[in-house]
């Protein structure tokens, strides 16, 4: 397996690589760290890029961020792990989704927030972007440790797609999972413009009954994909907005990852990341995995953001 961790020295890139270090990989794996920079030349006129002593600026900066990565792989190294580094020129979340296509990493890790000006935010723009335009899984760590799970599904393909992909990495082996699926309810006044339009008709009554079995199917199938790769997991269906009933279960539950497909169903086929998935994304206080299956392995270039 081949994991794209992104290091900046920040305190949540070292949990992302303490996380990296506490997960079971299996035999074989290669971590390659990341770390870009950017050199500034703003104040050159135009022509900085071009003079012999911004190159020996370069130059030092490739250096350091080196010499930075390899202390920094010590406790990934200490678990017996194989580790490559890489230092990359350009904006941050490029050159991570760059470094991870070319390697062909099976999974992107970074800290929730790096070094940027606004340290106060929830969700830092270079681990945002990175999970909004990656197109392989990306894990968005905010512990070191993975004991229990939270896995988020709608009986969408990207939902659906979750057990084969973890159960390829084989990283949460002695993990318990919870599944929930979310019953989203009727706006208010729905239900009475509905019966007037319908002639008092119980066809709404009907449709919300068998959405909610549909919830119930969602969640025990999942539960039960998950408990087939060996993960004891109990199902759960909750009513309510999906992104924060996802984010209540993760509490309620002590949930140390929430697992989540990058897009549900009825979501605009544009999006590279849905709008459930961005919203626990930035708002949850664990960890999260957005996991990208099929199409969404492989957004075209049109989707992509200019």
């Amino acid at each position: 397996m081949k994991v794209l961790l992104a290091l900046d020295g920040s305190p949540p890139s070292l949990v992302a690589r303490d996380l990296v270090a506490n997960l079971p990989w299996p035999t074989g794996t290669t971590v390659h760290l990341v770390s870009a920079y950017q050199v500034p030349i703003d104040w050159t006129g135009g022509v900085g890029s071009t003079m012999a002593w911004v190159g020996d600026i370069d130059d030092a900066i490739r250096d350091q961020l080196a010499d930075d990565l390899r202390a920094m792989a010590e406790p990934l190294l200490a678990r017996g792990l194989a580790v490559e580094h890489h230092v990359a020129r350009g904006r941050a979340a490029d050159a991570i989704i760059d470094a991870a296509v070319d390697v062909d990493a099976d999974l992107i890790v970074t800290g929730s927030r790096g070094r940027g000006p606004i340290r106060s935010m929830l969700l830092g723009s270079v681990a945002a972007e990175v999970a909004a335009d990656a197109p392989l899984p990306v894990l968005v760590a905010r512990g070191t440790t993975a004991e229990r799970l939270l896995v988020a599904t709608d009986g969408s393909p990207n939902a659906t797609g979750i057990p084969g992909v973890i159960a390829g990495w084989g990283i949460f082996g002695g993990a318990k999972a919870d599944v929930v699926a979310v019953s989203v309810p009727d706006p208010p006044g729905y239900a009475l413009m509905a019966k007037l339009y319908t002639l008092g008709s119980d066809a709404l009554a009907k449709s919300r009954e068998k959405d909610a079995e549909r919830t119930q199917v969602d969640a025990d199938a999942m539960a039960e994909a998950i408990r087939n790769i060996g993960i004891p997991t109990t199902p759960y269906v909750r009513s309510g907005d999906a992104a924060a009933q996802i984010l209540d279960a993760a509490t309620d539950f002590d949930s140390d990852l929430i697992v989540t497909g990058s897009r549900g169903l009825g979501q605009l086929e544009r999006l590279l990341l849905g709008s459930v998935a961005r919203n626990v994304l930035v708002h949850a206080g664990c960890s999260v995995l957005i996991v990208r299956t099929g199409a969404d392995a492989e957004p075209s270039q049109e989707e992509k953001p200019t």
